[in-house]
């Protein structure tokens, strides 16, 4: 047998493995593709918002998602989100509209990438994610994905979580980069570190800590902000803090869940000294299956000058100190919120009424007080749809605000 007959027997051999190979590797991203689930959300949504010395605000937009999630191959898979805000009617101040005679609403029009990760959970208990991704901590009081908005947050970061261990949950993440509610990119140097143990539903214990860093070098909107001079650094800051909540059960089908929480606030990559403030939450209340009570106490400190208010520029902060949301940003001298919240179940609507008192930390002046009413219903696993309305009333902070949304939900 001759040596060319070998060689190219070999060569045969070696471009026939070659196309089994790459045959193979496109049959299993074909079956990836072809086993993955699509998703699509829409939420058409109608805001009212009313400022004092503003034009009253109307808007009429609908946020649109449409993602793909591969079938796992090897414990790998990848999500793609797109999405879309369309402004249909647009008579509002949204930051980037150039209408700022309007109310703010800051829901602008945009089409981008809201996700696009790949995952591994090949080892039971571990999942690991890089790319662009939506980050929702424990309840969003410190990081989440501002699911109220049109234009969710989502992170270019990778991250992981490990649940290895009974009722431990280990996660941490570094972010390079934010896309905000104003699909605005804000360069980022951020970690995020969080442990939580759950042995029963009567505690759950978290301890965390969060470095947020901005690295623009120019300020951007929607970007976290803190009331201090200087450049976009000035409020990077580093939080370190403990939570625990639970429920306590009183009978057969009443409960007391409650919730308790400590962080403290200083200088973080480039932050001012001022950086310096501390944070607490006690919250009790009685629950039934279709009622429930509850009385919480906030308050984010200020440092010693009354400079600087306790910030939680990564969080969903839409959902704490009122909807009409005239305290984003904390005051630098702080903010005391005492709120009683009341809800409850009627013919499959979901009812609320939240009271709120606001006040400085510092001083104890009255800021103003706020009333949130809500009705929401899911008429199938696929439609839902609601009513909100917020009522600011100014004493000393801010101006009169008064809001109201109608919206509909739809998930395929």
């Amino acid at each position: 047998m001759s040596q060319s007959f070998l060689h190219r027997r070999r060569h045969y051999a070696a471009a026939l493995f070659a196309l089994l190979a790459s045959t193979a590797q496109a049959n299993t991203l074909t079956n990836a593709i072809s086993g993955g689930q699509v998703n699509l959300d829409f939420r058409p949504r109608y805001e009212f918002m009313s400022q004092a010395n503003k034009n009253d605000a109307n808007a009429f937009t609908v946020q649109t998602l449409l993602g793909l999630a591969s079938k796992p191959v090897a414990g790998i898979s990848a999500d793609l989100q797109f999405i879309n805000v369309a402004g249909i009617v647009d008579q509002y101040n949204s930051l980037k509209n150039g209408k700022a005679a309007y109310s703010l609403i800051p829901d602008p029009a945009e089409t981008n990438v809201n996700q696009a990760y790949l995952q591994y959970a090949g080892i039971p208990g571990l999942r690991l994610r890089a790319g662009r991704q939506e980050i929702n901590l424990d309840d969003e009081r410190f990081v989440g994905a501002v699911g109220f908005r049109q234009t969710p947050q989502s992170f270019d970061a990778v991250s992981a979580q490990d649940e290895a261990l009974p009722d431990l949950t280990l996660y941490g993440a570094y972010i390079w980069r934010i896309k905000n509610i104003l699909n605005e990119n804000v360069p980022s140097r951020t970690f995020l570190s969080e442990m939580s143990w759950t042995p029963s539903p009567l505690l759950h214990a978290q301890a965390f800590g969060y470095g947020y860093g901005n690295q623009a070098h120019n300020a951007i909107p929607g970007a976290a902000a803190c009331f201090l001079a200087g450049n976009a650094q000035v409020c990077n800051s580093a939080t370190l803090g403990v939570r625990v909540q639970g429920a306590i059960p009183l009978g057969d089908a009443l409960h007391l869940p409650y919730d308790l929480s400590y962080a403290k606030q200083l200088p973080y990559d480039s932050g001012g000294a001022a950086v310096n403030a501390q944070y607490y939450h006690v919250g009790a209340g009685l629950a039934l299956p279709e009622l429930w009570l509850h009385a919480d106490y906030m308050v984010m400190g200020t440092n010693s000058q009354g400079s600087y208010g306790f910030q939680t520029p990564l969080a969903t902060k839409h959902a704490f100190n009122g909807w009409a949301e005239v305290f984003l940003v904390t005051p630098p001298k702080g903010l005391r919120s005492l709120y009683c919240t009341l809800g409850g179940k009627l013919m499959g609507t979901q009812l609320a009424a939240i009271y709120y008192d606001f006040q400085a930390d510092r001083g104890g002046a009255q800021y103003g007080h706020e009333l949130d009413l809500s009705a929401t219903r899911s008429f199938s696993k696929h439609w839902g749809a609601g009513v909100q309305y917020a009522n600011y009333r100014r004493t000393s902070y801010g101006v009169n605000t008064e809001g109201a949304w109608i919206f509909v939900t739809a998930k395929f």
